[in-house]
């Protein structure tokens, strides 16, 4: 299950964050022009009730990441947009596009609640009136988190929102035998129902920067005292230590891949692959991706236990299409069952030890060996 996590690093999210503004913004331009665009993070409601007349409170959570990196490239962005604009300084410029950024959407409350309580009434009634229109850019979110965003928040739609990993159903999900596991040492850290994190996602994605609470508890909840409970989670209370660092520069997903195999029933091939792991450095996907299609795997739920994003998953397809194992119509060719089955052959060779005679030297110093 370590193995399986997709763990995001800092410049993985630095590159999508700089790409995804970008691009977003170049397809602005390229259908209204130059018009006023506001960027917003998406951060959690931070005034109540008992707080409205308090200092201001900033914000702890991911968000701050993101507004760090917007404040970054802040520089670096056209003219007519502004980020983190006041309600004046938008009706002035006459915005007409709100871009909100956000790294992670889960069950999609946190947006909805930062919709409701921090959005002002007038960016909603221009919005509502066609005057605005709503943006969201999010790195992972899950299928059914969208779903009650674009439900919630009634101006924006789902070809509005761009996601670079989305994530339809966990592979935590997927499998009993992963199920099973994390009911049972997650269940004594908070109950039966919390087991598998917030929302009941068993969401498979961890930041460099933090740990989502929707992530099954075993890898995060660090147990009160009063449970009596010995339990050393890997990221406790959602942290990430330095010494868990190395889990982001490493590509775990090539050693879990002798193991998806024999799930999904090559048992060959991935005993083959365990012994010549170092062989299959490069093509790790392509092989994983070709084995569990010829298994009858839809594309969806290779990509959910791949844990790629739909522009990740789309690059690998596309390498089996040009070389022929995968056709247009997304099944395995016959070429492409034969590279599984050549593979699966063992290529190691059976070591024949054969009894040898005493060997007699015929000299030894100059002096010959008598007869």
């Amino acid at each position: 299950m370590l193995r399986r996590l997709r763990y995001v690093s800092f410049e993985e999210l630095e590159t999508w964050l700089h790409g995804s503004v970008r691009g977003l913004l170049e397809d602005i331009e390229r259908k209204d022009g130059r018009v006023a665009v506001a960027i917003f993070p998406v951060a959690k409601p931070f005034i109540h009730g008992f707080n409205k007349d308090k200092e201001l409170k900033l914000p702890n959570d991911s968000a701050g990441r993101i507004a760090h990196s917007l404040k970054n490239i802040e520089r670096d962005l056209p003219k007519f947009v502004e980020l983190s604009p006041r309600l004046e300084s938008m009706r002035e410029r006459k915005v007409k596009h709100i871009i909100f950024v956000d790294d992670f959407v889960g069950t999609g409350n946190r947006f909805y609640e930062s919709w409701k309580t921090m959005v002002s009434p007038s960016i909603k009634s221009w919005c509502s009136r066609g005057w605005c229109k709503v943006w969201l850019l999010a790195f992972a979110a899950h299928k059914s988190g969208l779903s009650r965003v674009v439900h919630k928040v009634r101006p924006l739609s789902l070809d509005q929102v761009r996601v670079s990993l989305t994530i339809e159903k966990s592979f935590f999900l997927e499998s009993e035998g992963m199920r099973t596991v994390l009911r049972k040492y997650g269940s004594p850290l908070g109950g039966e129902k919390q087991a598998m994190g917030y929302g009941g996602l068993a969401s498979p994605v961890v930041f460099q920067y933090g740990c989502p609470n929707n992530v099954p508890l075993m890898f995060w909840l660090r147990p009160s005292r009063a449970n009596r409970i010995s339990w050393r989670p890997l990221f406790p209370n959602r942290s990430v230590a330095d010494d868990v660092y190395p889990l982001f520069g490493q590509d775990l997903a090539r050693e879990a891949l002798p193991e998806e195999l024999w799930v999904a029933g090559h048992h060959r091939l991935a005993v083959n692959i365990l012994d010549q792991t170092s062989r299959h450095a490069e093509s790790h996907q392509l092989l994983l991706v070709l084995g569990l299609m010829a298994k009858g795997h839809s594309l969806a739920k290779i990509r959910n236990i791949m844990v790629l994003g739909s522009a990740e998953f789309d690059a690998v397809l596309n390498v089996l299409k040009t070389g022929g194992l995968v056709d247009q119509n997304e099944a395995v060719t016959r070429f492409g069952r034969d590279i599984l089955a050549r593979t699966a052959k063992s290529k190691r060779k059976d070591v024949v030890i054969q009894e040898e005679r005493n060997f007699f030297p015929s000299s030894f110093l100059g002096f010959q060996r008598e007869a």
